[in-house]
């Protein structure tokens, strides 16, 4: 069996989207630089496009910026490309989803817009690209290295949390891109009943959300025997603990409650209070809270890009999210009174 740690490098392709002006935070970094010591590749969609001729470290909370002092990571293995640009040309399949991103992304600001836009183009990428859509809170699990290849370079894969009924948009694609383009074909088609979406009002905007994911997973499983579950295929051999108790299995660890969507952050407090203090202890569970000689299973064999960039990065994360639920604490408090 072909293992996913058997593929070369050129063939291990993480894409990832970030819609918005904020940087990418150091959980995010955390979890794109530990794809990269595990010998994937990241390429980040982004946008507003970055500063013409930033680096890419220009993208990362200040907090970050020391993993770009590591020869571990190049130009060759963690790049950045304008979502308008990449837009520009017209591509093979889903021209009707790239059209209405390219509405979509002149209304940025509008509502819940970015959002949609994520959304709609974690898809666009899967079905144009060779590569796995990830979003950023989705980092390798334990299994990473030892998971079979198969179903990244013959089918399009995808992942249902635990307790979802199907799989979800957070992570999709293929290595091959001929399976790519073939969920692109399925998925374009749906689009059309988007054209009128609005972002003004929360409802309007949960629905749209709603109906990406309904989408993508309606073209998933049209794709029959060319799409796979990562995390039901062989699920009990690939089991693995993930935020607590909660149980997951499959090639991907996800730094997020089950039923916890990131549009909820300023409406529910409480519920991002509550997934905030999942990720924190499952951090400070794996990595320590301060710096020591222990490195992860998963990381054994980059132990020094673990040492001196993974576990500080780390250990900034946990920082940053005990001030979140700090602050948050203030804002219910207040609340109350």
């Amino acid at each position: 069996m072909t293992t996913l740690a058997a593929l070369s490098t050129e063939q291990k392709k993480i894409n990832c989207v970030w819609i918005g002006n904020g940087l990418i935070n150091c959980q995010s970094a955390f979890n794109i630089l530990s794809w990269i010591s595990c010998g994937w590749t990241v390429t980040i969609y982004k946008h507003p496009a970055p500063q013409m001729g930033a680096d890419v470290s220009a993208l990362f909370h200040d907090s970050a910026q020391d993993a770009f002092k590591s020869p571990r990571i190049t130009e060759e293995n963690l790049s950045v490309v304008s979502l308008a640009d990449a837009l520009e040309t017209a591509t093979p399949v889903m021209p009707t989803t790239r059209a209405l991103l390219r509405r979509w992304i002149g209304d940025m600001g509008v509502g819940y817009t970015s959002y949609a836009i994520g959304d709609l183009t974690k898809s666009f990428i899967a079905g144009t690209r060779a590569g796995i859509v990830l979003d950023l809170k989705i980092g390798p699990s334990p299994h990473v290295h030892a998971y079979p290849a198969a179903p990244f370079t013959s089918t399009f894969v995808s992942f249902s949390r635990p307790g979802a009924f199907s799989v979800e948009n957070q992570c999709l694609g293929s290595l091959n891109i001929e399976v790519s383009n073939a969920y692109g074909r399925f998925f374009d088609p749906s689009v059309s009943g988007l054209e009128d979406s609005t972002f003004d009002q929360q409802t309007n905007a949960e629905a749209v959300f709603g109906a990406i994911t309904s989408k993508h997973q309606l073209a998933f499983s049209q794709m029959k025997s060319k799409s796979t579950d990562v995390k039901t295929k062989d699920s009990q051999q690939w089991e693995f603990f993930e935020l607590g108790n909660t149980k997951n299995s499959g090639p991907f660890r996800v730094y997020q409650k089950p039923g916890y969507f990131n549009w909820k952050q300023g409406e529910y407090l409480e519920a991002r209070r509550e997934n905030l203090v999942l990720v924190a202890n499952e951090l400070k569970r794996d990595h320590g809270s301060a710096k020591n000689g222990r490195v992860p299973a998963l990381f054994k064999h980059d132990s020094k890009f673990y040492l001196d960039v993974l576990q500080p990065l780390v250990h900034e994360a946990i920082k940053d999210l005990q001030l979140t639920i700090a602050d948050i604490d203030k804002k219910i408090e207040e609340g109350k009174k």
